[in-house]
């Protein structure tokens, strides 16, 4: 195997960045036919496409507006609801598995007519990511994973704790963000000026009003990120053959999906790059102007 480029940095926690900074445009939420389901989503910005695949439970409302100002200023960018999250339908049948949502990603990128994207994935997403890499290489260019896991017995795993936290419905709103910050006074005080921007975004209805997961959608969603994620080594195994540019991110103090996972998938595919900022799980809105940098510089 070869051994990932190292991009190693230390760096600090960015400043808040104030409401006023951020974009005033109003999302244009549509909707498109893909198989079995309708997905939601709507563009900000100008420039190379860049398709954003959010995680777990996550609809396209929940990226850090602060960070998604900074990547519009270079990129058009493309968030959506993976199907049965917030706007987006599901099927009647439980179709959700990680290559299915790469399979939706694929028909998305088809019927909004681009021949090639970029994409920034995270979390569930970036399992997703891989997979669309794998299943539809064509159709993208280079590819951000952020807070990866490569599935099987190739995972470094999780705590039961945090496993068990992360997978609880009744866990409370902020005990549930804290999960993916750092258990300390800089990550709590990101976890709460992340949720704050986001709250504001939604109340000036710079972002969607898109926030609604439903019950059956959370069983979904965990049986395909845990029992048939980890119940398989396919995903590992065709790592090796991916082509495109890839960069694998992570936060230091990431303790769902921990860093030495971003790692074992960057030795799995071809000179793949590494980056590991300050941060947890969300490292990438914590440390969000020099997650944004590194982005740039790497689609460039």
């Amino acid at each position: 195997m070869n051994p990932p480029r190292l991009l190693f940095f230390v760096l600090l926690l960015s400043a808040g960045v104030c409401s006023s900074a951020f974009s005033q445009a109003k999302p244009e939420v549509r909707h498109v036919q893909v198989g079995d389901v309708s997905l939601a989503y709507y563009t900000k910005g100008n420039g190379k496409p860049l398709l954003m695949i959010n995680g777990f439970l996550s609809t396209m409302s929940l990226w850090d507006p602060a960070l998604l100002d900074r990547l519009a200023k270079k990129h058009q960018l493309i968030l959506f609801d993976n199907r049965g999250v917030g706007f987006s339908t599901d099927s009647r049948n439980n179709n959700t598995t990680i290559p299915r949502m790469a399979d939706d990603a694929a028909g998305l990128i088809r019927k909004l007519g681009y021949k090639k994207v970029d994409i920034l994935a995270w979390s569930m997403g970036a399992r997703i990511g891989q997979q669309l890499l794998i299943r539809h290489p064509g159709l993208v260019g280079k590819a951000i994973l952020c807070s990866a896991n490569p599935g099987g017995t190739h995972a470094v795993a999780t705590s039961p704790a945090v496993e068990s936290k992360l997978n609880d419905p009744n866990l409370p709103e902020m005990q549930k963000i804290g999960l993916v910050f750092p258990d300390n006074h800089v990550g709590k005080e990101a976890a709460s000026e992340c949720l704050a921007r986001i709250k504001q975004a939604a109340a000036a209805g710079t972002i969607p009003n898109d926030f609604t997961v439903s019950h059956e959608t959370s069983v979904r969603q965990t049986r395909a990120r845990t029992v048939l994620w980890s119940g398989s080594e396919a995903n590992f195994n065709a790592l090796k053959g991916i082509k495109n540019p890839v960069l694998l991110a992570d936060g230091r103090d990431d303790i769902i999906d921990l860093p030495q996972n971003s790692v074992v998938i960057a030795n799995q595919i071809p000179f793949a790059w590494t980056a590991f900022l300050e941060g947890g799980h969300a490292f990438l809105f914590q440390s969000n102007k020099q997650f944004a940098d590194l982005v740039s510089a790497f689609l460039q």
